[in-house]
């Protein structure tokens, strides 16, 4: 039985490039399909990186860099479409590419440049067009805070992997001492506005920060190291308690130390402990111990990778389910 289905097909810079935008609107409406609307745009690479992050493992693949490049260089053109079975459809007007079918066969050139992109699922189909026709903002922000050694980064890693940007709270600091026009070390200069005027700090970072992610499109990221909870309460203030999840990855010292001998290739206690316990006391003096009191989750990561790997995927669960389509 067929079914009435929403689908988008996505003519590549390539296709645009060569005229063929008019003659794949008549193909999609020789194929049975109505076209619902049109919209011509230049994608951000973000979005690029989100439109293939679930499809085969294309992130993982060699091209992959280069694709996003492509796909951000110039406009695309898209194409809301609908009828009986419009995902198939869709992926059939598009055409495999070994063996060469569909417009694929006529106009592609390689495995960047192969004129359109097309959905697998109905479900795919309708984050896509989500993806590609909303105004860009942030949807959900993991900040990650924690003691040294702690699997902050780990976390991290673990979510991006998913479609959840992993992004430094230094990163945004240091474009603002740029924009400052400010030479010099970093580290001073961050610790000296810290101590004399930390609001300054909170406000600068979360404009750097919202403006950045507006630019480059990113909808859900996580930002590491949280270093004072004041700057988390902020961000939240300013983003809105919805779209701000705060994580506090807590662990015990002695395992922190055992931790920190395997990953420096330490071969005694002592040795880890002059490596981290003047870490962890600076970050005492920031403020890192008090996320804890202001945290939504409280991670003991004393366990495996396996417990840690599951309480991420809890949360990639409850707060962003649409990275799971």
């Amino acid at each position: 039985m067929n079914q009435f289905e929403t689908s988008v097909l996505v003519v590549k810079p390539d296709g645009v490039e060569k005229g063929l935008v008019d003659p794949i609107r008549q193909i999609i409406i020789d194929g049975g399909l109505s076209i619902k609307r049109e919209v011509r745009k230049t994608l951000r690479p973000a979005t690029v990186e989100m439109l293939y992050w679930k499809i085969n493992n294309v992130r993982h693949r060699d091209y992959f860099p280069e694709l996003v490049t492509f796909m951000s260089s110039s406009p695309v053109h898209i194409f809301i479409v609908e009828g009986d079975d419009a995902v198939r459809k869709v992926r059939q007007i598009i055409g495999k590419r070994k063996p060469a079918s569909g417009i694929r066969a006529m106009w592609a050139e390689n495995i960047i440049k192969n004129i359109a992109h097309g959905p697998h699922t109905p479900e795919r189909a309708k984050r896509e067009i989500q993806l590609l026709l909303e105004e860009y903002s942030v949807k959900k922000v993991f900040i990650i805070g924690g003691m040294s050694e702690s699997g902050k980064s780990t976390f991290g890693r673990y979510l991006d992997q998913y479609g959840v940007k992993r992004l430094k709270i230094i990163f945004f600091l240091k474009r603002v001492m740029e924009r400052e026009g400010v030479k010099g070390d970093f580290v001073n200069w961050n610790a000296r506005n810290m101590k004399v005027k930390p609001e300054w700090v909170f406000r600068v970072f979360a404009d750097e920060f919202i403006l950045w992610t507006q630019e480059q499109g990113i909808e859900f990221c996580c930002l590491e190291s949280l270093y004072n909870p004041g700057l988390a309460v902020h961000l939240r203030e300013r983003l809105g308690q919805d779209r701000m999840v705060v994580i506090y990855v807590d662990m015990d010292e002695k395992i922190r130390l055992q931790r920190q001998m395997i990953r420096q290739n330490l071969t005694s206690l002592e040795d880890a402990r002059q490596l981290m316990l003047p870490r962890d006391q600076m970050k005492r003096e920031w403020g890192v111990p008090a996320i804890a009191n202001i945290s939504d989750v409280i991670i003991d990561n004393s366990g495996t990778i396996e417990d840690l790997i599951k309480i991420a995927d809890a949360n990639i669960v409850k707060h962003c389910p649409e990275l799971l389509v």
